[in-house]
């Protein structure tokens, strides 16, 4: 199957299993993508996930041009206009980990800029390719890139169609940590597990305020929206516990309620 779907702990682990094509996403990879983000978000004892592609080569290449090109009519990128975008986990509130294991280009780009925290190996390249492809750079990238890393650097980036490698992704913020290959993996499901340790609905009340109000709202109302979260959580049991493990020294067993 074109994704491979596994479990660690509270972690659901999505690996893109196409590496014969550089983890491409085919119309089968995408709508199976789409069915994954739909399991984080509706399974409750999933708390992160992580994205990574099979081998070494790729996390993943972009759309797959050549059965683009073979059969337009199933094109799934022309299938993203009408709002069923399944590339993205657009609106879910949990955090997702993507583990950047080698090329990161076009769609596999807006796949791991969709993602909340960049892990690379040293291998890892990134770029939109879009320019160099006679289409617009989708998924989300032009808008990310340009809130992600500097400006001018996100507008080379976008025009010039061009790659850059996983240390210069990472002195421009865009990667979080680089780790050898070997350890990307490990390391990505070891930040996973340091995630499910905390509150669950703190955090994802947290990602919402960073997405929601820093991104969509002026600052007054992003800190309208943090308040009324603020006093949602407080109510959570959750909220009772987090202090009841520190005052009793010990750690606390969050329950999500």
């Amino acid at each position: 199957m074109p994704i491979d779907l596994s479990r660690s702990g509270k972690t659901l682990i999505i690996t893109l299993n196409r590496p014969e094509a550089m983890n491409s996403i085919d119309p089968l990879m995408y709508d199976q993508l789409g069915e994954a983000w739909k399991e984080l978000e509706g399974d409750d004892s999933i708390h992160v996930a992580v994205v990574t592609g099979a081998g070494e080569k790729a996390f993943c290449a972009g759309r797959d041009l050549v059965k683009s090109s073979e059969d337009m009519a199933n094109d799934w990128s022309r299938r993203r206009a009408d709002g069923r975008d399944h590339l993205t986990p657009e609106g879910i509130w949990k955090p997702v980990i993507a583990a950047v294991n080698g090329h990161c280009l076009a769609a596999g780009l807006a796949l791991a800029l969709g993602c909340d925290i960049r892990l690379a190996s040293p291998n890892a390249t990134f770029g939109t390719m879009a320019a160099k492809r006679g289409i617009v750079a989708g998924g989300g990238q032009t808008q990310r890139l340009a809130r992600y890393i500097p400006f001018g650097k996100a507008m080379e980036m976008i025009l010039f169609a061009e790659r850059i490698d996983a240390a210069e992704a990472e002195r421009y913020g865009l990667v979080n940590r680089v780790f050898p290959q070997a350890e990307l993996l490990d390391t990505a499901l070891e930040w996973a597990h340091r995630l499910t340790l905390n509150a669950p609905l703190a955090v994802r009340a947290m990602k919402r305020a960073a997405y929601e109000g820093g991104w969509e709202m002026p600052f007054s109302e992003g800190l309208r929206l943090e308040g009324k979260l603020y006093t949602e959580i407080l109510k959570t049991e959750d909220a009772a516990e987090g202090p009841r493990a520190f005052a009793e020294k010990r750690q606390p067993d969050f329950k999500g309620r």
